[in-house]
């Protein structure tokens, strides 16, 4: 691993520590509204500039100017409930996720685990293992809408203090038990199968070509 990966690896660390802790603070403190709604509407300026990194100028300049004018229409009505547009933002993370997964099982699309695990097995992919990656795509979607829900329902009926400890702590709780548990679901049922760590199948991922369809094992 070299410096730089190991540097921007720490810095991904200490932001995705450091922003739950800080927006817990800043929501069940409520000493600081316009700085808690300041740090809740960051994550969405992220949005134009990825947009324009892919070529797509249009879709993030006129991306820009609607976030803009939004946040200048609402901004009043926002300070007085920071915590709703930090809402927003956790149950549109979690669509978006949904999304990603659930679209390649639309028909005609390859599953997004497949993909990965195409390109992990290469040769050695089979039809058990297209089965399987199927069925985890289908179950990380299903997480990711179920945590939005739950994000909302814990928002209407619970004190925010509880809301914000669900959604900037105990989520990232559910999404480590979530991973544990379908990877000793996949051990279990593609026993005798090569497996690789979560960092190897993302690295040939990125580096192989996509394989030809799946034989019998």
């Amino acid at each position: 691993m070299t410096l730089r990966l190991l540097l921007r690896s720490l810095l991904l660390a200490l932001l995705a520590v450091g922003y739950p802790v800080l927006m817990h603070l800043l929501l069940t403190r409520g000493h600081w509204p316009a700085a808690t709604l300041l740090l809740a509407l960051a994550p969405f300026a992220l949005a134009p500039p990825a947009l324009w990194r892919a070529g797509l100028r249009r879709s993030a300049l006129a991306l820009a100017a609607a976030l803009a004018a939004a946040a200048i229409w609402a901004w009043g009505a926002l300070l007085r409930q920071p915590a709703l547009i930090y809402l927003l933002q956790n149950v549109g993370m979690q669509a978006l996720m949904a999304a990603v997964f659930g679209h390649t099982l639309l028909p005609g699309r390859e599953p997004l685990i497949a993909q990965l695990a195409r390109r992990i097995h290469r040769d050695d992919y089979c039809e058990p293992i297209a089965r399987y990656a199927r069925a985890a795509t289908a179950a990380w979607a299903l997480y990711f809408v179920a945590m939005g829900l739950a994000s909302v329902l814990v928002y209407a009926l619970a004190p925010l203090a509880a809301w914000s400890w669900f959604v900037n702590f105990w989520s990232f709780v559910t999404l480590g038990a979530m991973a544990v548990g379908e990877y000793a679901v996949r051990r279990w049922r593609l026993r005798g199968i090569r497996h690789v760590s979560l960092w190897q199948g993302l690295r040939l991922y990125w580096q192989r070509p996509q394989q030809p369809p799946s034989q019998p094992c």
